[in-house]
């Protein structure tokens, strides 16, 4: 079979400031989107928060969007929810799982190397295309064979936009959620966060 051409990579981490800081800012974005999955299990499960703590303590994304997905899934069976609730919040779990969480995931796992003048981030996790090897292979495992992706200022601050807009998605559905199920159902109510974030990161 082919063999894909591959090139040295000299990891390093001394990053520029620029990278640095973009990659902390998505990292603490990044935890504010988990949170925010939290808060909704700690409303659809009306209990303390000690409790949703504990119960959400070493749950993953993934793990939580199931979760969530599952107890919106009780409320529409028993009809307290309408359906479209459930679509809808099905349709953001993939975007986070299957976009967000991807392009999160390369920047807090990869290796970094300077490659031609441009910084890259060494990606090993998942699966790449490789239309080359079609029709035998139409995509190579990451371990298997590494890949390169150049980074840019400007990536990045697409991918903090982006983490930021699924946040505010949950947090905007947590609300909708509490407004349609209060105080008839439920115990629970919300706490008063600031979710103070930089200027232009809004």
């Amino acid at each position: 079979m082919k063999q894909l051409p591959y090139t040295w990579f000299d990891h390093r981490t001394d990053l520029p400031r620029w990278i640095t800081s973009q990659v902390g800012q998505i990292a603490a974005e990044w935890s504010v989107l988990e949170r925010e999955m939290e808060q909704l299990i700690h409303l659809l499960t009306d209990t303390d928060i000690g409790i949703a703590r504990i119960v959400t303590n070493r749950m993953n994304a993934p793990n939580r969007i199931a979760t969530i997905k599952h107890l919106i899934e009780w409320y529409v069976y028993h009809g307290q929810l309408k359906p479209d609730v459930l679509k809808r919040f099905v349709k953001l779990g993939q975007n986070i799982e299957e976009k967000t969480q991807v392009q999160r995931d390369k920047l807090a796992h990869g290796l970094w190397s300077k490659i031609g003048g441009r910084w890259h981030v060494l990606r090993l996790r998942g699966y790449r295309p490789v239309p080359e090897l079609e029709p035998d292979l139409k995509k190579l495992s990451r371990p298997l064979l590494p890949q390169k992706e150049s980074i840019t200022r400007e990536g990045l601050k697409a991918i903090i936009d982006q983490v930021i807009a699924d946040a505010k998605a949950l947090e905007g559905l947590c609300g909708e959620l509490y407004d349609t199920l209060s105080p008839s159902l439920l115990r629970y109510a919300p706490p008063k966060y600031s979710r103070r974030r930089h200027r232009g990161r809004k």
